[in-house]
């Protein structure tokens, strides 16, 4: 709103020049609604206000008819007076006394809105489009606002670009078409994502229902197809008789009229995760060809760089897809993206389901690769998208028929990206991947031993540690038969096999192994004599843990640097140890210096930078400074509410050690201001990068090793 009143408003008695606005967005972003709210704060601005209907240009001539019978009649013209005794007013009459009455010298500060210009007039195959800049006044003078999805009206004049509004802004929208307050409407709005209409849409149908907000959660989860077309029932003050089906719906036409392959990318987005596409995901269809049938337009798209950018270029111009800063790629909204997911049925589901599972697997990049944490943590999202639809479909039924043309490399490959955050999913994946192998490759084929370890690794993520040995004793087996007792893999295996009865074994095996292949200092080996450190510290072998734990942090500081992840971390765990030995002004010092590193590396709020300050406190409680340990607790708190929310566990334990201290009030507050103080206002995005390359392998130091 602000940036629309600098536009229309700002200099209006010292600028003798016509203002043109165009606002652009997603249909259903809020560009009328926002248009409308704009004419009722400000009309008493502008010497008369005007609202005309730019559907069509049939719809847009009949606004200027009823226009013309609102100006004063003094100011008509003889030929305007006199259609106005007719039953039926000759449009073209009404269009040319209008815009001959906006162009008179003594009429100057009028507003024009032009609503839902949304079709493009160089389009030759709309029979309904047209220029609307032909329906303009000749003049120097007056303000004309403009709604379109169509972001290429911006050369009309100063293009003003709509989002989705905040979540207080949200909240208003749901509860004032709902005529109450909403309990429990953060489900909803997390749903709807800021987009205006449809929040109105809800809100309107849960007046009308009086459903709770979980009950319409639900209905939109189950069936958001048939709510969609009920909720198209209840009439929408702000938005005439449009709801958001309606309103997509001719925006696909009309890039389906202009590119077949815009249409068809966006169709398969819909099997993919809204937040971000890029060429060089779709380009790994290239590479799918060989495997499956992959239809003519994808194809041309995926060699094609420029093609792909055409597609996605004419998707933009609709405002279907928002490009994303400072990138090659582009990004669709939550509620849009659902609808895309429902523009294909029967066969050519199950096609571009599979085409989207197939490229998000040929994409995962490898460990050698640079900047691999990056890549993978970028596929995260798609791979939720593409395995959420497999288990739905396919891996739910006792026969996942039809999904045969999708390799078994794809479902580990996805089961290693979601290894790390949806344990339950890459399970599955994992499952089907191994009975893939099993059975094409045989069960001491490596490819198959190579799943068979990475679900040994999962299943110890998961606590289910019978599981876990099992396959990691086959795998061993496997691999000792098939490469020998001193291959990486068998050695990586060895290291994966932790059990507190015989670990050290186990682990002085894996050392022996990684010390004679790759030597003392290489990072491998440098990681099994962490865990040695961490083995005895759990079995209360203090100074053997001390060693152990000194003899890495020298390597890393050597080979990676005093100030790499690796390194902080060590730092980190060698001032917990020499707390446990009661040497606590060393303890103090590896604390701060992981801390400072930490801070230096990933940031003030990032989850491992927490984990010290949390730490830190309770080191501080031990000592009895409180002071210090309440700053450090605070700061934790506040940090850990950003991350996980306030109800998370992390956050009631902190709660309840503040408590403990006497600290939860007013003393809180005053310490809470000076955390807030002492934040930058953003991370440094390359922190999270370091953060991924240093985030272990499992939740045990990186005792276990995924294959990809």
């Amino acid at each position: 709103m602000k940036a629309l009143e600098q536009l229309l408003l700002e200099n209006t008695a010292t600028v003798s020049r016509q203002k043109v606005v165009v606002l652009h967005g997603l249909g259903g972003i809020g560009k009328t609604q926002l248009a409308v709210e704009f004419a009722r704060k400000h009309h008493r601005r502008f010497s008369s206000v005007f609202w005309l209907d730019g559907e069509s240009e049939v719809s847009l001539k009949e606004s200027f008819t009823s226009m013309m019978q609102r100006l004063p009649q003094g100011e008509l013209t003889a030929d305007g007076k006199g259609v106005l005794g007719y039953p039926t007013v000759d449009v073209d009459v009404a269009v040319h006394e209008c815009l001959r009455w906006l162009s008179l010298a003594t009429n100057q500060h009028w507003l024009l809105i032009f609503d839902n210009v949304d079709r493009d007039h160089h389009d030759k195959n709309d029979a309904q489009a047209y220029s609307v800049k032909m329906y303009f006044p000749s003049t120097d003078s007056g303000s004309i606002l403009v709604t379109s999805r169509l972001a290429s009206l911006q050369r009309l004049g100063s293009g003003l670009k709509v989002g989705a509004v905040g979540m207080e802004q949200a909240r208003t929208i749901l509860e004032s078409n709902a005529g109450k307050m909403v309990e429990d409407a953060d489900v909803i709005l997390e749903r709807l994502s800021g987009l205006p209409l449809a929040l109105t849409q809800a809100g309107s149908y849960m007046q009308e229902t009086n459903v709770s907000a979980s009950t319409y959660v639900k209905h939109y989860d189950k069936t958001w197809e048939r709510l969609m077309h009920i909720q198209g029932r209840f009439p929408l003050e702000e938005y005439g008789d449009r709801n958001m089906l309606t309103t997509w719906t001719i925006s696909y036409e009309q890039v389906k009229k202009e590119s077949e392959d815009a249409a068809w990318l966006l169709k398969l987005w819909g099997f993919l995760d809204h937040g971000e596409l890029w060429y060089e995901l779709v380009a790994a269809v290239s590479r799918l060809s060989e495997e499956m049938d992959v239809p003519r337009w994808l194809s041309q798209a995926a060699e094609d760089e420029l093609a792909y950018a055409e597609a996605v270029g004419l998707l933009s111009r609709y405002s279907l897809v928002d490009a994303r800063e400072g990138s090659n790629s582009h990004s669709m909204h939550s509620v849009l993206h659902r609808w895309c997911g429902r523009l294909v049925e029967g066969q050519e589901k199950h096609v571009l389901g599979c085409i989207a599972a197939g490229i998000v697997a040929l994409t995962v990049p490898f460990r050698s690769e640079a900047e691999f944490w990056g890549k993978k943590k970028r596929l995260l999202g798609h791979a939720l998208g593409v395995s959420g639809w497999l288990i739905r479909v396919y891996l739910s039924k006792e026969e996942d028929t039809g999904v045969g043309m999708l390799k078994e490399g794809i479902y580990h490959s996805l089961g290693y990206v979601l290894a790390d955050e949806d344990r339950q999913r890459a399970e599955k994946m994992y499952q089907r991947a191994l009975q893939g192998y099993e059975k094409v490759w045989g069960p001491e084929h490596t490819s198959t031993l190579n799943t068979v370890n990475n679900l040994g690794t999962l299943y110890a993520d998961l606590g289910r540690l019978d599981e876990a040995g099992k396959m990691y004793q086959r795998a061993l087996q496997g691999y000792e038969k098939a490469w020998g007792p001193e291959h990486t893999s068998t050695l990586d295996t060895v290291h994966n096999l932790e059990r507190l009865d015989e670990a050290e074994k186990m682990f002085q095996r894996a050392l022996q192994g990684y010390e004679k292949v790759w030597g003392p200092e290489q990072t491998s080996t440098l990681n099994t004599v962490c865990n040695l450190g961490s083995l005895y510290s759990k079995l209360e072998r203090l100074d053997e843990a001390e060693k152990m734990y000194q003899r890495a942090l020298q390597g890393y500081e050597k080979v990676l640097g005093p100030e790499h992840t690796s390194t902080l971390n060590t730092v980190h765990t060698l001032g917990i140890l020499y707390w446990k030995l009661e040497q606590l002004d060393e303890a103090e010092k590896m604390l701060q210096r992981a801390l400072r590193g930490k801070e230096k590396a990933w940031g003030l709020e990032h989850t491992s930078t927490l984990h010290t300050v949390n730490k830190l406190g309770a080191f501080y409680a031990k000592l009895g400074r409180l002071d210090e340990a309440g700053r450090m607790y605070q700061r934790a708190l506040h940090g850990y509410e950003n991350a996980f929310g306030p109800s998370h566990q992390k956050c009631k334990r902190l709660r309840n050690r503040l408590t403990s201290l006497g600290l939860e009030s007013d003393k809180a507050d005053v310490l809470r201001a000076k955390c807030l103080a002492q934040r930058p206002s953003t991370m440094d995005i390359s922190a999270n990068i370091q953060m991924e390359e240093a985030k272990p392998a499992s939740r045990r130091h990186k005792l276990f090793r995924r294959f990809r």
